[in-house]
Parts: structure tokens; sequence; C-alpha cells
């Protein structure tokens, strides 16, 4: 797999952590395999598949969804299990916490476990950006296409507010900031930051941190498959392991015994460059 990992033009930082670009061959001898078990994320994406189609398994479905060329994906709590094609070849845009609220306009909990081909909420310069991707020189001119692309819209934010600010500690310290020192940097009550949040985040401010703390869990280990679980809990804040095989079930939907170090070799391992 190839992949680059781009720090976005300074004025669209206020919004949107990162941009990366993957791909990968799968038809190529020895290569990865091209199913792999997406578990939530924290941040938010805009993706745009540029060569084959991305298919979609949810938990309890039955057959796989073909997405849309560019699919915006909201606040999730549950793992996926991701069909890539044959050929893959994907430009990421990262939001932080509350960058695609901002962007979009839409409570994120109307998008709660959803996605959405990118066109119906951007609308029609969508396939326009997409055809351009497609025919764009090298990555970095990939990267100038999409980064001219927001900047035009950033005048058009929602603006950012103590609360937004606050949310960025929280992921900046891995989730391990007490509910009422957030509130406290948000200049809010308690009860008005947690309002903010659902509105923002698509759920409660606590099952955000607990988020947080799984997915740079979750990070970690693909980035060192050798680590063995318990130094990687240990390494992410888990202090109790109880804790940490109970966030892992609700959120990958299964425990930590089921994934092995062998199946993380051979897989394409996303977290690792999608953050």
């Amino acid at each position: 797999m190839k992949s680059k990992v781009y720090k976005p033009h300074p004025a669209l930082q206020d919004f949107v952590s990162c941009i990366s670009i993957y791909g990968a061959d799968f038809t190529q001898p020895a290569a990865l395999s091209n199913i792999y078990r997406f578990v939530p994320a924290y941040q938010r994406y805009i993706i745009f598949y540029l060569e084959d189609p991305i298919s979609v398994l949810k938990q309890g479905g039955d057959s796989f969804e073909t997405k849309a060329p560019c699919v915006t994906i909201g606040p999730q709590e549950q793992a996926v299990t991701l069909d890539m094609g044959r050929k893959h070849l994907a430009l990421c845009i990262a939001f932080k916490a509350s960058g695609l609220f901002r962007l979009l306009k839409i409570p994120m909990t109307e998008m709660f476990e959803k996605d959405f081909d990118t066109q119906l909420l951007l609308g029609n310069q969508i396939p326009e950006i997409y055809e351009r991707l497609k025919a764009a020189a090298d990555w970095d001119h990939m990267i100038r296409i999409v980064e001219q692309y927001l900047l035009k819209m950033v005048d058009d934010l929602k603006p950012s507010l103590p609360v937004d600010m606050a949310l960025h500690e929280l992921v900046k310290n891995n989730g391990a900031i007490s509910m009422d020192e957030l509130a406290s940097l948000s200049c809010l009550s308690l009860r008005q930051f947690e309002r903010k949040c659902q509105e923002r985040l698509g759920m409660p401010p606590k099952q955000y941190a607990r988020l947080i703390r799984f997915c740079k869990a979750y990070q970690l280990k693909e980035q060192f498959p050798d680590k063995t679980w318990t130094e990687i809990a240990y390494k992410s804040g888990y202090y109790d392991q109880m804790h940490f095989i109970r966030d892992f079930k609700k959120f990958a939907g299964i425990t930590p015994s089921f994934i092995h170090e062998e199946d993380l070799i051979s897989t394409i391992r996303l977290h690792s460059v999608m953050e």
C-alpha cells in the first residue's frame, strides 16, 4: 500500500485535521487483503474513491452496499466491513471534532451511523472535483485541487466557539479531561456543554472521550502489530483491562482476542493513514 498524509493549508487547519491519500493494487501477487474491518473513528470524513468503488457491510446486514464515488461519513459507534475492490485509490479529508458540523451546518445527530453521497450535501461541484482529481498529474496536484475547493468555503463556516476549542483539547489529550473542565473551557454549564456536544459530535461528550481513547489504541496496534493488546491498552491510558475490553467490544463489536497480529499484517490498516 502507498500512502501519504498532508498537513492542510493554514487557513483550513481550524476545521480540517489532515488530508490523506492512499492506494493499493489488490491484484498483485502477495497483495494485502481487500477486505478490511473498519472500526469507528473519532474523526468525520469526506472521502473520494478514485478507482474501484467501495462496498460496505454494516453489522446486522446481509450484503455489501456499493457507495457513491464521494462519501461523507457521519458519527459512528459500530464497526463495518469494507470491500475495497481490486484497485483502490482514495483521498480522505479528515475533519476536526466539530469541523464537519461547522462545514455542513447539520446537527451530527442527524448523521449518526449514516453515510451520504457528498453531492447531495454539497452540490454539483462534487462531480467536477471528482473528475479533476482523476485527471490530476500526481498526488500533490490532487491535494491542491481539494484545498482550493475547501478554501472557497472557509468564509461560510459556522464560527468557531470556545466549545470547539475545548473539543480540540479533548482530542489532544486522548480523551483524558474531565467533563467539568471541558465545560469550563467552553464557558458553558455542564448541561449546556453536553447539548452543544450532541449537536457537534452526534453523541454525548463522555462517549466521544471513550471513542477517542479506543481509536488511539487501535491505531497504535495497527502501527505496531507485534505489541500485545495489554501493552497497547496500558500505553493508551487504560489502567483497567476490563475497561479496555468493554470499550473494544462496544466499538469494534468483538473482543481484542479475535484480532491477531497476522491479520493486521495482511490487511491495509487504514487507521494508520486516516488520522
